[in-house]
Parts: structure tokens; C-alpha cells; sequence
């Protein structure tokens, strides 16, 4: 019951009506208990150096990795109240701490722990403790409960996985840079799509699909340098992380020479080490030159401490606003090519094939007429973004008319909440497809299960009117591209870019969604044919079945299959045991890494106060109404709390341009995107969340 009841602290001592006064709101705070009531007196502590948390093992699984979460404050209540992340030391427990470069503070506390452990023997420990004075106190223990798999060696596993980064990151390549590190949640962002600990099908399907090909050949088509066959993402001990090097090379230039290409990624990794946790994913909008638009300053801010001259940043400078007027042109073709997938898929889901033959085929179609149109419709709709941004930042419009202009242009959201409050049927023809969590195969779709996710769903209110630029307005915005010199480009194209390309990335984004929901629903036919459990398809890699429709060397379908899956399930139940940082800089990571902290993208800038719902399990009589949402993760499947009259949205994953950031901004609902892991499991633990995205504050009580 830990923080259950009422805490009043700094009672003075001398005053006895304050001490009456305190010990009756105290014994309120405890309910209809009539015996036995106790209220602990303890000396109180002030202008501590700093406080904190630890845990002896992981409290999800037991295994033997420490975490010391602390804050540089005098606020004695920070952490344990979950309003502050603070810092978070995390560490396998048989490694010498005093071989790494943790400080005296750490290691002291390290040598505590060790003596608590000694003390209670053969129990997992919650240590909570201040630190004042440069002495360390105690301030108590309590019994961790959770459990441990005595099985693993994890000394070997871990020894292994840093071989693994060692050869990874002393790796010649073709590839411009020297260093290579590694981020859950950049650029594609698996942490947020498919998470962390992800199942076979999910993360297979999104390798084969995205990051295997598809993804580099849309920088290249797009006039990015081409560095296609080489993957974007890898998993160690089954946590997904995006190769940093590789994707830093994929936004250069190719007209650039190849010594204003090295300045460049040189420069880029070396920022991304000095702030990994704030960079990690916001790659694209504060590190990355990737386009141009009418505030060039914040361009030229962004490099203007590298190594390039005047005149390489500006022969920098102009090619980006070159490669950006280009893809303002190339938004229709992008909306013909997968309009034509539509097409194509309706004959492919139409035609009698065999479910191997078919599942191959709208695997294909996926990737070439699904996948990379919206990854060029995505990379529009970032330039789109940065646009509108610099609109503001260059005060031709205010952040509220940016705000009223996201709220009300054309949108999937908007039309999805029209569609529910007309029709069942035709909401589940256009929308029946998606599921929360896009690539997992075992959440239920809309169609299976519509009364799970729109049971009381609210009416939406009527949307404000819609945003017009004002004549002022527009003249400013042409005067601005006639001085930066965008050719050909006026008021009226940029503004119908913005408007269209945010729009018709999502539409895009729905019609490949579905294309993944057939190919499980082609899935689920071939498993039961050949008589194999449903349940197990999560855990297949779809390798496997796109490997029989290329060649045929088996002997036997069924018995190759279960192989696959058993095998699947064995890895998959033993990554879990195994937590790893959200940015690998070094090999010791995987031993020991600190986490400063988190910065997370507030939207709009209401208030709320309100009691939260965990999205992670979806259970039956969902009512989301003047709840805060809580969702690790979230994609197009997620669409459904838009339904309902939500109060807020926190996420764990997910920066200023990931897919909630975007449809909080078109629902105005105050939202906080990414913030962490660990501040997300913290914030779980309490009752209540209040919310302040002017101030930027997210507390819970």
C-alpha cells in the first residue's frame, strides 16, 4: 500500500495543533478502518542531493540486471511519485561496476546493495533511498516480487551479443562513417510500430516488407543517395534497432562531393553521441538535413558547427531545396502508383490461386505498390510538415491558425468517425481491416470483433471551420518563395501540397494495412488445412511460406512449419528475458547504460486531469470515455479511441511526426508522445495522470 494514503511532510515539530491537525487528515485518508490505526512519524529530510529507486532484478522477469533510477533534486518524492523520469542506470548484476565509468555515487550504491543482498539473502529487493550530504540513506526495503528463469547463462549470452556490436560497429563498409550505432526508434521507428520484444510474424513481416529493401529504394527514387540492398534494421536478442550509419547515408545527396558527404556524417553521428536520448528519434526533424523549406536559417543552424565552409553549406543548402521542388512534383504519381495496387490487389484477392501462391503474391504487392508509395507519400508529408512549420517560426501564420489549419483539412480520422455514426456495414467494408498493432497477427481486427472497439463510441462534435489563408497571408508566403528562390512554386501549389500530401499518406497507409490483413487471412486458411493451430501463426517467420512458393526442396510442409515456429517460440520466450538500451553506442551497453532524460513531443497545449486506461490488453466492454489512453505503441489500428470522448493520450514510443503525434493534432486531444519505457511503466502504478502540454508537464498522483 506504499503511497495508497495521505503523506503530509515538513510538520514542524514545536506546533501541535499542525501535528493534530496532520494526524487527522491522515487517519481520513484511510477509509472506514476503525482498529488498529497507526500513522509513522519519521524524520523528514530537506535539500537532498539526490533521490531515487532501485530495483535488485528486473521487476517484469526476474533476471539479474539492476536498476537505479535517481534524480539530481532536492525534492525527496520525485520518482517515487512518477513526476519525474529522472536518470536510469542499468546494469547486469555480475558485471565489476568498477570497471566501468558509472562514478563514485553509483558504485557506492552498489556496494549497499550488495550488503542489503547479503542481509536477505535469496530476495529480490525495492530500495528506495536519498542521497544527502554525500552520505547514502536507506530509506526502506521492501520485497520485489518477481521471478527468475535460473536456467539461463546469461554471462554467455551477453559475451556473445558483444562480440556481436564489436564486429558490427569495426565493420569497413562502402558506407561513409566510421562509427555505427544503433536506435529503436529511429527513422521507420520499430519500437513504436511493432515494439520492443516483437513476435516472429510481426517482425519478419516488417523486415521483408520495410526495412530489408523497400526503404532504401524509396530514398533512392526520391533522388537520396542509393544505398539499396543494405538493411535498415537487425535485432539483438530480439529487440529491433535501426543501424544509425546506414541511415544517415541514406538522406545525402548524390551531387554532393564526396568530401562535403563525409563533413556531413561525421558531424551528424558526432551530435548523435553528445544526445543520444534526445536525438534517438527525432533524426529527421532536428539533426538530419533532409529538405529545405522557406526558414533556411534553421537549416544552416543545424550544420553551421561542422566542418563545412561558406560556400560547401550553401552548395548543401541549394541542392536539398533542389531535391525538395522535385518532390513537391512527384506527389501524383505516388497517389496513381497505389491507387493502381488497389487494382491489383482486388484481382490477386479475387483469383482462385493456391494460399501459398497468393500470400506470395500480395506479399509483393505490398511491398512494391503498397510500402513504397507510402514511404514517398510519408517523406512528402514530413516536407509538408516542415513547411507548415516554418510558416510559424517565419510568423506568416500564428500556432494556433497552425493548429485550427491541422484540425480541419481533409482527413482519414474525420472520415472514419463520419462513417461509424452512418453505417456499421459500410464503416467495416472501408475499415474492417485494421487492428491495433498493425503486424500482429493474433489482435483481432475491426471485423472480428467491432462490438470489442466501438461499443460506446461517442458522436464527434461538429469540426471547426475550416482554415483559410488570409490574402495578407498568401502574399507573404509567395514573397518568401520568390527570395529563397523555389522555382516554379507559389502559395497556392505549396499549400495544396501540405493539404494533399498529409492526407493521402494516410489514405495510402490504409490501403496497405489492408493488404496485411489478407495475407493473415490467407494465413489462417492455410493453417487450417493443413490442420496446424491458429494460435501459432504469431511465431512463424513468413520466410517460410514465401520460401515454398520460390522453391520446392522440402519434405515435408507441416513438419517444416512446426519447426519453425517451435524454434521461434524458444528464441522468442528467451529474449524476453534479456532488456537492452533504446541506443547502443558501445559494446559495454549491452552490460551497462544510462538513461538521461527522455524528451517527449507534447501536443496542443491544453490541461487535463483524469484517470487513465492501459491500452496493452484490449478486453471486452471497452468504455475509453474521459479516460487518458496509455498506449506503448501505436499505430493506424489504434484509430478506434478517436471514437470515443478520450480526455489524453500518452505513449511509450513515438516522436513529433509519428502516427498518434499526427492524429492528436487533428483531434486536438493533449497528448504526450515518447515518453520512455521506464517513465511509462512508472506512470502505471498510479491512479491518476494530469497533463500540461503548455507547461510541458506530464505527473501522475
Amino acid at each position: 500500500n506504499a503511497g495508497k494514503y495521505l503523506s503530509i511532510s515538513n510538520i514542524k515539530i514545536t506546533n501541535l495543533t499542525e501535528i493534530i491537525d496532520g494526524i487527522e487528515k491522515v487517519f481520513k485518508s484511510y477509509g472506514n478502518y476503525k482498529q488498529n490505526k497507526f500513522i509513522l512519524v519519521q524524520e523528514y529530510i530537506q535539500n537532498a542531493e539526490s533521490v531515487g529507486v532501485i530495483f535488485t532484478a528486473d521487476p517484469k522477469n526476474g533476471s539479474p540486471f539492476r536498476t537505479i533510477n535517481f534524480n539530481e533534486s532536492n525534492s525527496t518524492d520525485l520518482i517515487t511519485s512518477g513526476k519525474s523520469n529522472g536518470q536510469i542506470i542499468y546494469f547486469f548484476k555480475n558485471i565489476p561496476v568498477s570497471k566501468f565509468n558509472v562514478g563514485k555515487k553509483i558504485k557506492k550504491i552498489n556496494n549497499i546493495i550488495q550488503k542489503l543482498e547479503r542481509k536477505f539473502s535469496n530476495t529480490f529487493l525495492d530500495i528506495e533511498f536519498i542521497v544527502y550530504q554525500k552520505k547514502i540513506y536507506i530509506l526502506q526495503v521492501r520485497k520485489l516480487k518477481t521471478y527468475s528463469n535460473s536456467k539461463i547463462n546469461f554471462e554467455k549470452s551477453l559475451r556473445d551479443l558483444q562480440k556481436k556490436i564489436l564486429k558490427m560497429t569495426c565493420e569497413n563498409s562502402h558506407l561513409i562513417g566510421k562509427k555505427r550505432y544503433f536506435s529503436t526508434m529511429t527513422d521507420w521507428n520499430p519500437a513504436e510500430i511493432i515494439g520492443l520484444k516483437p513476435k516472429p510474424l510481426a517482425l519478419s513481416l516488417y523486415q521483408t516488407l520495410i526495412t530489408d529493401q523497400i526503404w532504401s529504394e524509396s530514398r533512392a527514387s526520391l533522388g537520396y543517395k542509393n544505398i539499396t540492398k543494405i538493411p535498415l534494421l537487425y535485432t539483438f536478442l530480439g529487440t529491433p534497432y535501426i543501424d544509425l550509419r546506414t541511415d544517415i547515408n541514406s538522406f545525402l545527396i548524390p551531387d554532393l562531393s564526396n568530401e562535403i558527404q563525409k563533413k556531413l556524417v561525421r558531424f551528424y553521428l558526432r551530435k548523435f553521441k553528445q544526445k543520444p536520448y534526445f536525438y534517438y528519434d527525432k533524426i529527421e526533424s532536428q539533426l538530419v538535413l533532409n529538405c529545405i523549406s522557406l526558414d533556411t536559417k534553421k537549416y544552416e543552424n543545424i550544420i553551421q558547427k561542422s566542418s563545412l565552409t561558406k560556400k560547401e553549406l550553401n552548395i548543401v543548402i541549394k541542392k536539398y531545396k533542389e531535391l525538395t521542388i522535385s518532390l513537391i512534383f512527384r506527389l501524383n504519381e505516388n497517389i496513381k502508383k497505389y491507387n493502381h495496387g488497389k487494382f491489383l490487389f482486388k484481382k490477386i484477392k479475387a483469383n482462385q490461386n493456391s494460399t501459398i501462391n497468393k500470400i506470395y503474391q500480395l506479399h509483393n504487392i505490398c511491398k512494391n505498390y503498397g510500402i513504397l508509395p507510402f514511404a514517398n507519400l510519408a517523406r512528402m508529408a514530413f516536407v509538408a510538415i516542415e513547411f507548415l512549420n516554418s510558416f510559424v517560426s517565419l510568423k506568416i501564420i500564428s500556432k494556433d491558425e497552425k493548429k485550427i489549419f491541422l484540425e480541419t483539412i481533409k482527413s482519414v480520422s474525420f472520415e472514419m468517425s463520419k462513417d461509424l455514426s452512418k453505417s456499421k456495414f459500410l464503416f467495416l467494408k472501408k475499415y474492417g481491416h485494421l487492428r491495433p498493432n498493425t503486424y500482429e497477427i493474433s489482435n483481432e481486427c475491426y471485423n472480428d470483433n467491432y462490438k470489442k472497439y466501438f461499443q460506446n463510441f461517442q458522436k464527434l462534435a461538429k469540426r471547426p471551420k475550416k482554415f483559410k489563408f488570409r490574402r495578407k497571408q498568401i502574399n507573404k508566403i509567395n514573397n518568401h518563395l520568390k527570395i529563397k528562390n523555389f522555382k516554379n512554386i507559389d502559395a497556392k501549389l505549396i499549400i495544396n501540397f501540405i493539404e494533399n500530401s498529409i492526407y493521402q499518406r494516410e489514405k495510402s497507409k490504409l490501403f496497405f494495412t489492408e493488404i496485411i490483413n489478407e495475407i493473415f487471412n490467407q494465413l489462417k486458411i492455410l493453417f487450417r488445412r493443413i490442420k496446424l493451430k491458429e494460435n501459432d501463426l504469431q511465431y512463424l517467420n513468413i520466410n517460410e511460406i514465401l520460401e515454398l512458393y520460390e522453391q520446392f526442396d522440402h519434405d515435408d510442409i507441416v513438419k517444416d512449419l512446426k519447426n519453425n515456429i517451435n524454434r521461434n517460440i524458444k528464441k522468442y520466450v528467451f529474449n524476453q528475458n534479456f532488456s537492452l538500451p533504446n541506443v547502443i553506442l558501445d559494446k559495454n551497453d549491452v552490460y551497462i547504460y544510462h538513461e538521461k532524460l527522455a524528451s517527449p513531443t507534447f501536443i496542443t497545449d491544453k490541461e487535463v486531469l483524469s484517470e487513465f486506461i492501459n491500452l496493452k490488453k484490449i478486453k471486452k466492454n471497452l468504455n475509453l470515455n474521459d479516460k487518458i489512453i496509455c498506449i506503448e505503441n501505436a499505430d493506424p489500428g489504434y484509430d478506434f479511441i478517436f471514437s470515443y470522448k478520450i480526455k489524453g493520450l500518452i505513449t511509450a514510443f513515438g516522436g513529433p511526426n509519428s502516427h498518434m503525434s499526427i492524429r492528436c493534432n487533428e483531434f486536438s486531444v493533449p497528448a504526450v508522445i515518447g515518453i520512455g519505457e521506464k517513465k511509462f511503466q512508472q506512470l502505471l502504478k498510479k491512479n491518476k495522470l494530469y497533463i500540461n502540454c503548455k507547461k510541458k508537464i506530464l505527473n501522475s498522483l
